[in-house]
């Protein structure tokens, strides 16, 4: 009886050893689960930011370099300057007489070239070029002045003092020169260059945002005179491009 008693009595203790770990173990189970429900859950990288339609058109981000002006759908525009171009550098925008005839430029320091019509008893028509010769260059204006002038001959064969008109157009400075006399043409202007009587110079120099530029009129004295009033509209109309 006494060795029956101790069995129940371990027997016993074995159970509530027994009863009193499984919960533990059961709560400690359901704590974790509940600290793995309060872990945030990761989130995805967020997306990049839309590129607007001049990084699409150039392929990158804007960094001030030069990008094509794009449409609504971020299209280049055909035929329009590029972002950082457009309004800066040195050109200028003039209006055509009407009557004087366009021609193509007989060198790359021509911006423009244009043949006046003759007179009546003229036997050749007038000749306009518009030099510029890029930044900075092309030389003062009265060095300019001078060899213009240098290009004329009187009866006696001295170089006649030019007659010069300051002024501005567009807010820039401008001289214009008028000579006259037998002109030898430089061989920068192209063509015969045998020394012609009878002719007349109307030139105007414009102080550029970058460099001078040079209109450069000549012809016979009476063609030039019946193109005067034209030549002093054409200046008057020069505005930055």
């Amino acid at each position: 009886m006494m060795i029956r008693a101790r069995s129940l009595t371990w027997t016993a203790l074995a159970a509530l050893v027994l009863m009193s770990v499984l919960p533990l173990a059961a709560c400690g189970g359901k704590q974790q689960e509940a600290s793995n429900d309060q872990q945030p859950a990761a989130q995805a990288p967020a997306p990049p930011a839309p590129q607007s339609s001049a990084e699409q058109a150039s392929g990158g981000p804007s960094s001030g370099s030069s990008i094509p002006l794009v449409d609504s759908r971020g299209n280049p525009v055909p035929g329009m300057p590029s972002a950082t171009q457009a309004g800066a550098g040195g050109g200028l925008v003039w209006t055509k007489p009407a009557s004087w005839n366009e021609e193509p430029p007989s060198s790359s320091m021509r911006k423009a070239q244009y043949s006046l019509p003759a007179a009546a008893g003229d036997p050749d028509p007038g000749q306009c070029a518009v030099f510029y010769f890029g930044a900075g260059q092309g030389g003062d204006i009265q060095g300019n002045v001078d060899r213009w002038a240098s290009q004329f001959a009187d009866a006696g064969g001295n170089h006649p003092a030019p007659k010069v008109t300051q002024g501005s157009v567009a807010g820039m400075k401008m001289m214009k020169v008028f000579t006259e006399g037998t002109y030898t043409p430089s061989p920068m202007m192209g063509g015969d260059l045998t020394p012609k009587p009878g002719q007349e110079l109307l030139g105007a120099i414009v102080e550029g945002p970058d460099a001078n530029w040079f209109f450069k009129c000549t012809g016979p004295k009476k063609t030039m005179e019946s193109h005067r009033k034209e030549f002093d509209a054409l200046i008057d109309s020069i505005r930055v491009h």
